[in-house]
């Protein structure tokens, strides 16, 4: 009887120890968490994504910025700038001597656009203000033509050599063989400017219908009131 007393008791005592052993070792209930849901991760993840390729996100240029007479350098070559009207279209060049080109939309009535052309040839190229005026000049002749208007205007700090003349237009080919030859543009103008550069002249020549250059005259005059050197 005793021994079963001993037996029963030495079975308590190691059960008590053992649960508080388990006990002191962590063994009690563990605190869970809710999992995250994945399609939440995925939102956060694409609210913000990142700039494709790891750039940074180009800053858009502001539309009808003043357009550069030149490529950007150190100014040695002579550049200017001005500020472009806003109806003018920007096209590419059709040559290597064009620095700048645009269309002008057609006046209501005129079956064709305008055009006006930057012009530099380079360092000590394009000849003198008069004889360019005088080329100008003897591109409009027969009906309607009226003799030229020459004038000269500062901007910027810079002296403008302006000319006007309108009449039958024909077209000079800038010495391009091969082409076909210019067609006489009856009721045409032209509004140019010759502006001297540090190395050479640059020449604005704008031509077109009447109508469409007359309503384009005060967009010409602001685009020569904004000419300046390249800083």
């Amino acid at each position: 009887m005793r021994v079963l007393l001993r037996h029963r008791f030495r079975v308590a005592i190691v059960t008590w120890l053992a649960v508080a052993l388990s006990a002191a070792c962590g063994g009690g209930p563990q605190e869970t968490r809710p999992a995250v849901p994945v399609s939440s991760m995925a939102q956060d993840t694409a609210a913000a994504p990142p700039p494709e390729g790891g750039r940074a996100p180009l800053t858009p240029m502001p539309a009808h910025a003043p357009a550069m007479g030149a490529p950007a350098g150190d100014g040695a070559s002579g550049e200017i700038v001005w500020t472009t009207p806003k109806e003018w279209i920007e096209e590419t060049p059709k040559s290597s001597m064009r620095k700048a080109q645009y269309r002008l939309p057609a006046a209501p009535g005129d079956k064709e656009d305008g055009e006006c052309v930057v012009y530099y040839f380079g360092a000590g190229q394009g000849g003198d203000v008069k004889a360019n005026q005088n080329r100008w000049a003897a591109q409009f002749h027969g009906w309607g033509s009226t003799p030229p208007k020459f004038s000269e205007v500062k901007a910027g700090g810079l002296s403008i050599s302006r000319a006007e003349v309108r009449g039958t237009y024909t077209p000079s080919p800038m010495g391009m063989s091969g082409g076909p030859e210019p067609q006489p543009k009856p009721d045409f103008m032209l509004l140019g400017a010759i502006v001297p550069g540090s190395d050479a002249n640059w020449f604005f020549k704008c031509t077109g219908p009447v109508k469409t250059m007359e309503a384009n005259r005060a967009r010409f005059d602001a685009l020569l009131e904004s000419l300046r050197p390249a800083q």
